[in-house]
């Protein structure tokens, strides 16, 4: 076997780096076939075989399928901060059992967890906050409103309305599992043929009911660094709206009601990436405030749930 076959190019060396570049463009694209991904990397077909491998059988990375929040029913969508007497954790855990709640991460700064969760209305937002409000130690919970998201890895850019019948939700339920599930096996596992497999699929997600993106084990590794960010404008919004579309190096973004006017994820594989991007944020004139917390431990990163409702209904 070649060296070609088992290493890098030799213009890329750095494992972690490609690491790091590998996962962002299985959030972008989960089905992304081994040569295309070699093709974006610049590297071997056999080599990104062996770091996905690796990634995924060590690393605990996970390509999953998920259903658009709207879709889904789930049409409110908020970011909640959350201050705590004591250890933060045992709340984040809490808060992590509660079905609602897609995502719960422990950060650093005055509040030291955050959480996403989706709602088929406001009642069941309301539900939710007193739920979070009666744990003994949490101390207050600020609340930012979803306008409009942005960029996301598990919301469509956009949605067409599709009547789905049970072999749709047997492939959706099977994706769920593994994005990455080969069409002869979808096939196999809905008795349809690899070709009419791959068509509902493609779809599937064509027409915005599911995106497939990769879920890091825990969120974060040593080649991934995510920072929090809750921005305020004092002028025309237009431009930082423009910026955060703009910016290759912001995972998730959303227009919002509440504390902030813009809630966004800046991921990167060094602090010094991430700085850059605060910095170019904070030039920007209409910038009135920003507020920033890095994520230390994800303790649920869960958009997959939604599936059983949707069924039933």
């Amino acid at each position: 076997m070649t060296e070609e076959a088992t290493s890098p190019r030799r213009a890329d060396r750095d494992p972690d780096d490609l690491d790091g570049r590998l996962i962002h463009a299985l959030q972008k694209d989960g089905r992304a076939s081994i040569q295309e991904l070699a093709d974006l990397l610049g590297t071997s077909r056999d080599y990104v075989s062996q770091r996905l491998r690796r990634l995924t059988e060590r690393d605990g990375l996970r390509v999953v399928a998920a259903l658009d929040p709207g879709f889904a029913g789930h049409h409110v969508l908020v970011h909640g901060m959350v201050s705590v007497t004591g250890p933060a954790r045992p709340v984040a855990e809490e808060i992590a059992r509660i079905d609602d709640a897609v995502f719960v991460s422990m950060v650093s700064g005055a509040y030291p967890l955050v959480f996403e969760s989706r709602h088929g209305d406001d009642a069941r937002l309301h539900e939710m906050l007193d739920r979070v409000r009666r744990i003994p130690a949490v101390r207050q919970v600020r609340v930012t409103t979803y306008a409009e998201v942005l960029r996301g890895f598990f919301v469509a850019d956009s949605r067409t309305d599709i009547d789905l019948d049970e072999l749709d939700h047997r492939l959706i339920a099977a994706l769920q599992h593994d994005g990455r599930e080969s069409y002869r096996a979808l096939a196999d596992a809905v008795h349809l043929s690899p070709s009419s497999a791959r068509s509902r699929v493609r779809r599937l997600i064509d027409a915005g009911v599911i995106r497939i993106s990769a879920i890091p084990s825990g969120g974060l590794s040593r080649n991934r660094v995510a920072v929090g960010v809750g921005i305020t404008v004092s002028d025309d919004a237009a431009p930082v709206r423009q910026y955060i579309l703009d910016s290759p190096v912001i995972d998730f973004a959303a227009g919002s009601h509440g504390s902030y006017d813009f809630i966004a994820t800046i991921g990167g594989s060094s602090t010094a990436g991430v700085l850059t991007v605060l910095e170019e944020i904070r030039a920007l004139p209409q910038v009135g405030g920003l507020e920033s917390w890095t994520h230390l431990d994800v303790i649920k990163e869960d958009y997959t749930r939604s599936l059983g409702r949707v069924m039933i209904a």
